[in-house]
C-alpha cells in the first residue's frame, strides 16, 4: 500500500515539474487592422484623425521624429531560457510638420538589428558614499527623527 502512494507521489511531482517547463507563446503589442491601414490617405489625413482610427500608438517618436509607431511581438518562452522572438512587426506613420501622413512603413523581424551596449560609462556628480555610510544614512532617514524627513502633524499650522 505505502509502494502504490510513493508511485503517485512521485508521479504527481514529475508532472508537476514537467508542467513548469511547458513553452509558452508570448504576445505583446497590436498592429492596426490591414483594413484600417488602406483607409488612411497619405498626404490627407491628419494626425489626430489616425490616431483615432487606429488606437493608442506602442510610442510616438521623439527628437524630432514625428512618427507613431505600433509594435507587435510574438515570442516562444520555455521555463527559465531566454525568449525566443517569433515573429517582430513595427509600422512606423510618418507625418509632416503640419503634422499630415506622410508615409507608411512596416519593420519585420528580418529588419532588427542587434546593437552592442557601449563599455564606457559616464560619471556622475555627487558624493561618493561607502556602504557603512548608505546604511547608517537609511537609519537615520526616518520620517519624524531630525533632518530624515518631514514630521508627520495634525494638519494645523502650528504643526
Amino acid at each position: 500500500m505505502k509502494f502504490k502512494h510513493l508511485k503517485l507521489t512521485l508521479f504527481c511531482l514529475i508532472l508537476s515539474l514537467n508542467i513548469s517547463c511547458v513553452n509558452t507563446k508570448v504576445v505583446n503589442g497590436q498592429l492596426p487592422d490591414a483594413n484600417i491601414l488602406t483607409a488612411l490617405q497619405i498626404g490627407k489625413d491628419k494626425k489626430g484623425l489616425v490616431k483615432k482610427m487606429l488606437g493608442s500608438p506602442s510610442f510616438n517618436g521623439n527628437l524630432g521624429d514625428n512618427s507613431l509607431y505600433y509594435v507587435f511581438t510574438v515570442k516562444k518562452k520555455i521555463a527559465f531560457l531566454e525568449p525566443k522572438i517569433l515573429d517582430h512587426k513595427v509600422l512606423q506613420l510618418k507625418f509632416s510638420k503640419d503634422d499630415t501622413l506622410k508615409n507608411i512603413n512596416l519593420y519585420q523581424k528580418s529588419d532588427l538589428e542587434e546593437v552592442e551596449m557601449s563599455k564606457n560609462f559616464t560619471l556622475t556628480s555627487g558624493k561618493k558614499i561607502t556602504l557603512l555610510e548608505q546604511l547608517i544614512s537609511n537609519v537615520i532617514a526616518v520620517p519624524g527623527m531630525g533632518r530624515g524627513g518631514p514630521i508627520i502633524g495634525s494638519g494645523r499650522a502650528s504643526d
